[in-house]
């Protein structure tokens, strides 16, 4: 019995997925909403009608979005769902607040994310367990706060403090011990790590950069066009990002980029039809499902 579990376990296929948001001017055949790809281009499929910037969980159960509620003035609440869009689940309910993207803990049982305080000019980064949907304030900040959450459970935003340009600072999980990070330089954005946080890709010099945190080397990836956003693959040997391809009169679209010297292939082509054009950008990958 054991040999049989061993050999199913040995033959088991290992594979990820990507999730994305597909935004814009409406086209047949391309829907706005939540979609979930394979990294090869295979097997699309349109999760959810509605949505922003998914996020995937670090267990590969859950995906969080940002969406906007009738209760909140039709500004933005956090939830989470099912990788196949069932089992919908709303985790904030502010009133009148926006809330941006949200971002999973390492353990996949909280997610952080920024309220844009509109009466008081400031932001605040605050906390919410998946499982209770309590919420807990951390910090406030003058400026927009994007948080990510680092597999060292400390959670990263890009502040200035008055440095002439944006800077990566961290704080814990329960809003103290707020300080610079020091693996990262000014102008470095938006850090997205493997699962197992040996690698991790960044935005740097208008363009992206992979650094191998053990021996904290760094390559710089060539990518097609200004990239707006990424996610690396969970065994660190490719980047997916959406960009606009130079001269390309396509909107945003979404790229897959091996670190081993192989060319970038386009994973998702966005049609025009008539003028009207959409957007495929916010990728997330997904762990080993």
């Amino acid at each position: 019995m054991l040999k049989y579990w061993l050999g199913r376990f040995a033959n088991r296929v290992v594979s990820s997925q990507i999730v994305f948001e597909r935004t814009g001017e409406h086209v047949p055949g391309c829907p706005r909403g939540l979609y979930t790809i394979n990294p090869d281009g295979s097997d699309i499929r349109h999760i959810r009608p509605t949505g922003q910037s998914p996020r995937w969980s670090p267990d590969g159960r859950w995906i969080a979005f940002a969406e906007s509620t009738r209760d909140n003035a039709s500004l933005q609440s956090v939830f989470v769902m099912k990788p196949d869009g069932t089992d919908v689940r709303r985790l904030t309910h502010h009133h009148d607040v926006d809330a941006t993207p949200p971002c999973w803990s390492p353990d996949s049982k909280r997610l952080a994310y920024s309220l844009w305080l509109w009466s008081e000019n400031r932001h605040q980064l605050c906390v919410v367990e998946v499982a209770t949907k309590q919420w807990k304030h951390l910090l406030y900040s003058e400026e927009s706060i994007y948080p990510v959450w680092a597999p060292s459970d400390r959670i990263m935003i890009s502040v200035r403090r008055g440095n002439p340009e944006l800077r990566l600072f961290e704080v814990d999980s329960n809003g103290e011990q707020f300080r610079e990070a020091a693996m990262f330089q000014p102008g470095d954005s938006e850090p997205s790590w493997t699962p197992d946080g040996r690698k991790v890709v960044f935005g740097r010099d208008g363009g992206l950069a992979v650094m191998d945190m053990g021996s904290s080397q760094i390559q710089a990836i060539p990518t097609a066009g200004t990239p707006i956003q990424w996610a690396i693959a969970p065994d660190g040997e490719s980047v997916a990002y959406a960009a606009q391809e130079t001269g390309s009169v396509s909107g945003f679209e979404i790229f897959v980029l091996s670190l081993n010297g192989q060319p970038k292939r386009k994973l998702v082509n966005n049609p025009i039809v008539d003028d009207h054009e959409v957007d495929s950008r916010y990728v997330s990958w997904s762990p080993y499902l």
